[in-house]
């Protein structure tokens, strides 16, 4: 399965700016890259902060712009949304039974669960109100297929201090579920708009810097340095025996043609 992972787009109304650039062409040419070299995904995912106030007209706006992507969707939530513009804007996306926007899409691979950690109003994620009971029976009633997750926040701290208020409530009590359960193999997020993978007790997880601005990343520092570095996706490989994630940039970088049968020149090597 080719499955491709978008994050933190930050839209603002058409014709808007944010800290000084455009967050809409920035995602068109994502999609046209995305168009260009990835047609073939079987899916993609945008994991929240699918605009920078949670306004309807932002989310209009996203409408339109993912109108020209040939890869079919699905969207999450995430700090800066608002659920119930977006529930205007989209009304036909998945919701589980307390009205979160949570669903599970079945593959050849496995189980594909989608989270919703949006908290209304505050910048942290939670699976609380019933979140982590859904996700704990979505595990549990097929429990041979391999899981992987989405979600918005991180559900483990990441090791930047900045982050710490920021990540999911009782994350500890979360991943000591999914490891319980047996069956998680990846947990894709996003919010931290920096490059980070890893693991927590066995269970990998990746995230990508996203295709708005961009963190500088301090090991120490609680403040953080915000970038317009090029926009970012991931493109994750999944089959039985493995899980590759490559993340790739947008940016105007030229390809050099060199000859295989000369030697390669100096300024490439």
């Amino acid at each position: 399965m080719k499955l491709i992972h978008l994050t933190d787009l930050h839209l603002v109304p058409a014709g808007a700016m944010l800290f000084g650039f455009d967050p809409a062409e920035r995602m068109r040419k994502t999609i046209e890259r995305i168009n260009r070299d990835h047609a073939d995904a079987e899916l993609c995912v945008l994991t929240g902060d699918l605009t920078d106030e949670g306004d309807f007209a932002s989310y209009e706006l996203l409408r339109e712009l993912l109108q020209e992507m040939r890869v079919p969707i699905r969207l999450l939530l995430g700090n800066h949304d608002s659920r119930q513009n977006f529930l205007r804007a989209f009304p036909g996306e998945p919701r589980d039974r307390n009205g979160f926007v949570q669903s599970v899409h079945d593959t050849s691979v496995g189980r594909l669960i989608f989270l919703d950690t949006l908290v209304k109003g505050l910048g942290h994620g939670a699976l609380n109100e019933g979140r982590l009971e859904w996700l704990l029976e979505r595990l549990t009633e097929r429990p041979q297929a391999p899981a992987y997750l989405f979600a918005h926040h991180p559900l483990q701290p990441i090791g930047l201090p900045h982050f710490e208020p920021w990540n999911t409530e009782n994350w500890r009590q979360t991943m000591r579920a999914m490891v319980g359960a047996g069956n998680v193999r990846h947990v894709f997020h996003g919010h931290v708009h920096v490059d980070v993978s890893g693991t927590w007790s066995g269970i990998p997880f990746s995230a990508s810097r996203g295709v708005a601005h961009q963190i500088i990343p301090h090991l120490a520092r609680r403040d953080a340095d915000f970038v317009e570095d090029a926009p970012a996706f991931d493109v994750a490989l999944i089959d039985d025996d493995s899980v590759l994630v490559h993340r790739f940039e947008v940016n105007d970088r030229h390809v050099v043609e060199v000859s295989v049968a000369g030697p390669v020149p100096k300024d490439v090597q």
